[in-house]
C-alpha cells in the first residue's frame, strides 16, 4: 500500500509535535529528523511501500540510494540513523507498528571527532581585541564571549538569557539547556564585570532604542534581542581581521580543553556544559591528550643540548 501524500505530511506534522513538545528535542534537531523522515516517506512511496510494514532490507536499500546520490560522510550517516530510529519508534509508540527497523542498522565506524580549540594565549588575544569603551556594540560583544568562554554556554543559550536569570552577586546565570533542562554556571571575575559594565553603560541605550522595551539581557543595535545570525557575523569579522580559524563554538570547546587541562574533574565539567551523558564530555579528555602527545613530539624532536639521547634512559 502506497502512503498517500496527504497522509505522509499529516504524519510528519505529527511526528515534528512529537519531537518538541513530548521529546522536547531542539528547534534543529526537531527539522533535522522530520526532515529525514520525510525523505524516508518519499522513497516509500517511490517504491510503493507501505512505511508500516517497511523492513531491515528496504532500510538498507534505502541508505545505499541516499549514499550513491549524495555521498554521505561517516557522521551524516550516523545522523540520518538516529534519524531513523527515533522516526520508527516514535511509530511504535503511536501504536502504527510493532518493531523498530532501524535498530538493526548498524553505526559506521567512525573516526574519532575532535573539536577545534583555541589556545589560552589565542583565547587572550580574541577577547581582548572586543575592549573598546567607545563602541557600545564592542562592549556588548566583549561582555558576550567573555561569558562563552568563561562558562562554556553555548551561543544559543547565551542569546536566550534574561535580565532575571543573571545573577551579578552571586557570579552566576541561571541557564534553560537543550530540552529544557535549567542549570546554573558560574563566571569568572572578568565576564562577571564586563557584564556588569555593559548592563550599567550600554544596555539602557541599546533598550531605548525600541518602544517596547525587551527583557532580553543581550540586545541588538536597534533595542531587539540579539540573534545568533547577528552574533555569528559580528565574531567572524574579528575572527578575519586576526587571521585565526575559529567559530563561537570554538570558545565553548576552548573552555571545556582548558578547565580539564588547569585541573577539572569530567563530572563537574558535564554539568557545566550541560551534557545529558558523560560520553559527549569525554571528547574533551582525548582532545587534552592529543595534545600533549603533540608537545611531546615536538619536544622529543628537539637534539639534547647535554648530549643526552633516548638510549641513555
Amino acid at each position: 500500500m502506497k502512503n498517500s501524500g496527504g497522509i505522509s505530511r499529516e504524519m510528519i506534522r505529527m511526528y515534528s509535535d512529537y519531537l518538541l513538545f513530548e521529546k522536547r528535542v531542539s528547534l534543529k534537531t526537531k527539522d533535522a529528523y522530520s526532515h529525514e523522515a520525510s525523505i524516508l516517506l518519499s522513497y516509500a512511496d517511490d517504491k510503493g511501500i507501505d512505511i508500516f510494514k517497511i523492513g531491515f532490507d528496504d532500510l538498507v536499500s534505502f541508505l545505499e540510494e541516499r549514499q550513491k546520490e549524495a555521498s554521505l560522510d561517516e557522521r551524516t550517516l550516523n545522523k540520518i540513523l538516529s534519524a531513523l530510529r527515533s522516526f520508527f519508534s516514535y511509530l511504535v509508540k503511536n501504536g502504527d507498528r510493532e518493531d523498530n527497523p532501524a535498530l538493526l542498522l548498524k553505526r559506521p565506524m567512525s573516526h574519532e571527532y575532535l573539536p577545534k580549540t583555541l589556545s589560552e594565549e589565542d583565547v587572550d588575544e580574541l577577547l581582548s581585541s572586543f575592549i573598546n569603551e567607545e563602541d557600545d556594540l564592542m562592549i556588548r560583544d566583549y561582555a558576550l564571549f567573555e561569558l562563552i568562554y568563561s562558562s562554556g554556554m553555548r551561543i544559543s543559550e547565551a542569546v536566550s538569557l534574561k535580565l532575571t536569570q543573571y545573577s551579578n552577586e552571586k557570579s552566576s546565570i541561571n541557564v534553560i539547556g537543550k530540552r529544557n533542562k535549567e542549570r546554573i554556571v558560574f563566571i569568572g571575575s572578568i565576564a562577571n564585570n564586563a557584564i556588569s559594565y555593559y548592563l550599567e553603560n550600554v544596555r539602557p541605550r541599546l533598550a531605548c532604542r525600541k518602544a517596547r522595551q525587551s527583557d532580553a539581557l543581550f540586545l541588538g543595535r536597534t533595542g531587539s534581542p540579539l540573534t545568533r545570525q547577528a552574533v555569528h557575523k559580528r565574531f567572524h569579522q574579528k575572527i578575519e581581521e586576526l587571521g585565526m580559524d575559529a567559530t563561537v563554538h570554538t570558545l565553548r570547546h576552548s573552555f571545556a580543553t582548558h578547565m580539564l587541562a588547569n585541573g577539572a574533574d569530567i563530572r563537574s565539567l558535564k554539568e557545566m556544559l550541560g551534557h545529558s551523558d558523560i560520553s559527549t564530555t569525554q571528547i574533551y579528555t582525548h582532545l587534552d591528550t592529543s595534545s600533549l602527545l603533540s608537545a611531546f613530539d615536538e619536544f622529543s624532536s628537539i637534539p639534547s643540548s647535554h648530549g643526552r639521547n633516548k638510549s641513555d634512559e
